[in-house]
């Protein structure tokens, strides 16, 4: 028993010594470099590039050639710099052809760490379409029958390669992106038939990616477009860092995990299943119109992009940041849910989108989308009706956030498009609405019909018709045109109201930042207005003609105002007014810009006190500064122990001045304020604030208007009746009116 043992051992320490032999002085008596110009040259002819090795040795642990300093050159119409370039290649061969008939069978190769450098050029093609096309006979050679038996390659191996993707001519930019950690493994690899392949990758920012599938035979006039049918996992992909999209698009983020089941056939695209999975998404609103993209696909890719058809896209657990350029935040749309099915190339496909909105609301919309743009994804044609509930303008994300507009939103819209026009028409309810700066919440609701009209590219558009509904029917019709340019949103519109019922207007008037005195409010009556507004949404300028007919400002007693100017209406305007002020009528012209207003061509008719003419402002904090004149009704009219508009009350009415003239004595100073006054009326300035206004009457403006110097010298406490008395009571009388003390 231990002798056969014993021979059993020998043999196989003989086996080994041969074999260590074998290793050891094949590569001796074998010159490799022989076969390095036949295999440099094989290998250029195969792939139409120019293939250089720099030292060639045998490993017959490896079973094949090992190859240094191995470089492929790169299409010189992209780059002069090596297509591949790899410091060690093993190239697997049959040993015992190569060692006794020096004959050289490739069956297949492995990298090791190879670079390659993978380059767009502007008109979609890439440096490695016309790999093997240059001498579209070479792979039917002679010496290529030899090299690669049957034409086939049993294999090909790639380990921890390094893939950098950039652009190439025509492109601009020279914005480079860079796989890491890229393997692949081909399986009896051949030119005419199909074989299997793996691969898997690093992505920039950290993503991953891995491939299985079938490619070929293989396109020998464009490899790009080689026929094919694959699965693809992608985790933590970032669009961006992928060179998927530009950074002028505005777009960032990542995507959880992709999920792609496609084939190609070179002319055709069919998409079988197709989920992006929690993406996470920021858009920066740029509102500046896009530029075209020079960059665009190649032919045979354009081919099959135009016969693309998919069974089923999905959008899954999607978060959505909607940003504008230069702010801080965003509004954050949750739970973003989209799918599409049958995509087909000149057909219209069912869609249906979802999202929880910023402040807790619902979007939801289905409708059709297509043909598929695929230079311009918002170019394709769409059909679809849109609802929102409780969905807040403020925190939307869709308008400037410098605008002051706010108010809690039902729509519902048609929204239609062929991809270079979109039209949407709808209804919306809208709480709480805002649409100033200053402006308080309406307390009301308010309906809204809306036509508008929108050209996608140069982001212009028409209000061809829109009517707010303020309570059961006052109507406010808007139309007009807008462009976008720059941060905001350029805009001419006409806003139109013809005897609009106050009663209903007065609970919306806060929302555009009208504020009425403390206390008080509108009742009854018709106002009627037809604005121009210009400017941005971020700085409109309001201008036009307001006219007030018939109504009451209640709780406002302008009476108790105007109390010392009874006395030369006989009590009349206290008595008249009561605790509210009646106005017969106000026109005037306003121009509202930066949050303050200016009043032109004022006339207001107020019941019991009279009329009064003039032009003012009111500041962006609510100050008040107006020069009125005022002429009293009993001043005119002779009733009920008012002073007569004649002769007789002019004396009467200078009477009344003398009573507040030191000493008694008038001259013919007080005459001539009063006449001045019966004709031309009192100027009063009018301040405080909105809520709070004051009155103070400018007599000494009267006087001098009539030249009454004597007049001025009473007012100044300046008469020679009273020099030590500093205290000027007409001044302080007439300083009283309106309200001054």
């Amino acid at each position: 028993m231990v002798k056969p043992a014993r021979l059993v051992l020998i043999a196989v320490g003989a086996v080994v010594a041969l074999s260590v032999i074998v290793v050891v002085c094949v590569p001796l008596f074998l010159n490799t470099d022989s076969f390095k110009a036949k295999i440099e040259k094989t290998l250029t002819q195969s792939l139409g590039r120019t293939v250089t090795i720099g030292k060639l040795s045998l490993s017959v642990w490896s079973g094949g050639l090992v190859a240094e300093n191995t470089t492929v050159a790169d299409d010189p119409a992209f780059s002069k710099q090596p297509f591949i370039q790899a410091d060690t290649v093993t190239i697997n061969v049959a040993l015992l052809p190569l060692i006794f008939s020096k004959e050289l069978e490739i069956h297949g190769f492995s990298m090791e760490s190879p670079k390659i450098q993978l380059l767009r050029a502007g008109d979609g093609t890439w440096n490695y379409s016309k790999i093997g096309s240059t001498n579209p006979t070479a792979g039917q050679s002679t010496e290529t029958k030899q090299a690669f038996p049957n034409l086939t390659v049993g294999e090909v191996d790639i380990e921890n390669g390094r893939i950098t993707v950039g652009n190439g001519p025509g492109v601009a930019t020279t914005v480079s992106h860079v796989y890491e950690d890229v393997d692949l493994k081909v399986k009896d690899f051949t030119f005419t038939k199909a074989f299997p392949f793996s691969a898997s990758a690093k992505l920039p920012a950290g993503g991953t990616a891995s491939v299985h599938g079938t490619a070929g035979p293989l396109n020998q006039q464009d490899v790009s477009a080689t026929p094919f049918s694959g699965h693809l996992d992608v985790k933590h992909l970032d669009p961006l860092a992928m060179g998927f999209i530009d950074a002028s698009d505005g777009i960032s983020g990542t995507v959880d995990s992709v999920v792609l089941d496609a084939s190609g056939n070179g002319t055709e695209m069919h998409v079988k299943q197709l989920l992006i999975d929690g993406p996470k998404l920021t858009v920066v609103k740029s509102n500046v119109p896009s530029a075209p993209k020079q960059t665009k696909a190649s032919a045979e890719w354009a081919t099959m992009l135009e016969n693309l058809s998919v069974d089923d896209a999905e959008v899954k657990n999607g978060t959505v940041t909607l940003a504008s350029a230069g702010q801080s935040g965003g509004s954050v749309y949750q739970q973003v849910n989209a799918k599409v099915t049958n995509v087909t190339p000149k057909s219209y496909s069912p869609f249906s989108a979802s999202a929880v909105l910023p402040n807790g609301g619902s979007l939801s919309a289905t409708g059709t989308a297509g043909p598929f743009n695929q230079s311009k994804n918002a170019g394709t044609p769409l059909s679809a009706q849109v609802t929102l509930k409780h969905f807040e303008l403020g925190t939307s994300g869709l308008l400037p956030p410098d605008t002051g507009i706010s108010g809690m939103t039902d729509l519902q819209a048609k929204i239609t498009s062929n991809g270079q026009t979109l039209n949407a028409a709808g209804t919306a309810t809208v709480a709480g609405i805002k649409l100033a700066k200053d402006g308080v919440a309406s307390t009301k609701p308010v309906q809204l019909q809306f036509t508008v009209v929108q050209n996608e590219q140069a982001k212009s558009g028409e209000v061809q018709q829109a009517v707010v509904t303020l309570g059961s029917s006052t109507a406010v019709n808007i139309s007009g045109t807008y462009q976008t340019s720059g941060a905001s949103t350029a805009i001419n519109l006409k806003v139109v109201g013809n005897s609009m019922s106050i009663n209903e207007l007065e609970a919306f008037l806060p929302a555009v930042g009208v504020h009425l005195p403390q206390g008080s409010r509108l009742q009854g009556g018709t106002l009627t207005t037809s604005l121009t507004v210009t400017g941005t949404t971020a700085n409109p300028v309001i201008s036009g003609p307001v006219n007030v007919n018939n109504t009451q400002l209640a709780g406002f007693d302008l009476g108790s105002k105007l109390q010392a100017l009874s006395t030369f209406t006989g009590g009349k305007i206290s008595s008249s007014t009561g605790p509210g002020t009646t106005i017969r009528s106000l026109s005037m012209n306003v121009r509202e810009e930066g949050g303050s207003i200016r009043t032109d061509n004022v006339a207001l008719d107020v019941a019991g006190v009279g009329t009064a003419t003039g032009a003012g402002g009111v500041s962006s904090g609510g100050a008040l500064n107006y020069n009125m004149v005022l002429k009293l009704t009993g001043l005119t009219v002779n009733s009920g122990g008012g002073i007569p508009a004649s002769a007789g009350g002019n004396a009467a009415l200078a009477g009344a001045f003398s009573g507040f003239i030191p000493g008694g004595k008038t001259g013919g100073a007080a005459g001539g304020i009063a006449s001045s006054a019966m004709k031309s009326g009192i100027p009063v300035a009018i301040g405080g604030t909105t809520s709070n206004p004051t009155f103070t009457p400018n007599v000494a403006g009267l006087a001098a208007g009539v030249g009454a110097s004597a007049a001025q010298g009473y007012l100044n406490g300046k008469t020679n009746n009273n020099k030590q008395q500093q205290t000027n009571q007409l001044g302080n009388a007439l300083g009283g009116l309106l309200g001054k003390h």
